[in-house]
């Protein structure tokens, strides 16, 4: 009983230094200009592991197993760099990471592909993006220019003006305003089809209808998609009267990107 409690305990130990995390740090730079790239977002898997500093630096906690380190800027065509598995360092260093600027179609074309290459289920959003045009589409790089609220975001756009959300409190939610009466947040004087209660389906990573928009973070979200009516939808999203909406999230699925 004592040898078989010694060699239980022995594995438990050889398990934990195994489970046991590694620093991944490294600088990136502009590859134009040479110059450190602050801000820049660091993901590890699917997950936003850090940013860089003023100076460019990173350092960010990976688990031992394979996995993709991608580093994401506004403004700049991402570098993804694969870590193989590693039981045995405590740190890797991966040195300089030059960051192309993007400024052609030719190379928001590699943004998408390093966009899918990470993300695969992303081949579906830029799929919608190009075959249904009146649809809005938001890239990973539009929301991080975008920022602050996403509801009240997609409210002032063409077609989403009277939506209604369930907010976390089992209210409905349809951006009244008492002063004026059942009228659009942003349009002082809609149309009757914009004062008519739109109930909104929300969708995350193609599942889906929900009803409920004000419980997501935007930190959590890769991508969106938002259609106005029905008859703008693309059919695997039907289940709404009206708008609908996609959220493509960033732990919805597992990582499969090659560099």
């Amino acid at each position: 009983m004592k040898y078989t409690a010694i060699l239980i305990l022995a594995a438990v130990n050889g398990a934990f230094a195994q489970s046991a995390p590694r620093t991944i740090k490294g600088i990136v730079v502009d590859s134009a200009n040479h110059k450190p790239i602050s801000q820049a977002v660091i993901y590890v898997g699917r997950t936003t592991a850090g940013r860089t500093g003023n100076d460019g630096t990173f350092r960010v906690s990976a688990d031992p197993d394979p996995t993709v380190l991608m580093v994401r800027r506004l403004g700049y065509i991402p570098a993804l760099v694969a870590l193989p598995q590693d039981t045995t360092a405590t740190e890797k260093d991966l040195g300089t990471l030059s960051l192309p600027p993007v400024k052609t179609d030719a190379d928001r074309a590699v943004v998408q592909d390093v966009d899918t290459r990470m993300f695969p289920e992303l081949a579906s959003f830029y799929d919608h993006k190009a075959r249904f045009r009146q649809g809005v589409f938001l890239t990973p790089d539009d929301l991080e220019r975008l920022g602050g609220n996403l509801f009240g975001w997609i409210r002032q756009k063409q077609g989403f003006h009277f939506i209604c959300i369930f907010t976390r409190r089992g209210d409905v939610d349809c951006g009244q305003e008492a002063s004026r009466g059942r009228t659009s947040i942003s349009n002082p004087r809609p149309t009757s089809r914009e004062t008519e209660p739109c109930l909104l389906s929300v969708w995350t990573n193609a599942l889906g209808p929900q009803h409920t928009l004000d419980e997501f973070q935007m930190s959590d979200v890769l991508a969106v998609e938002a259609f106005p009516t029905p008859g703008v939808t693309p059919p695997e999203f039907a289940g709404s009267p009206c708008a609908t909406i996609m959220l493509w999230m960033k732990h919805g699925g597992p990582v499969t990107a090659h560099p």
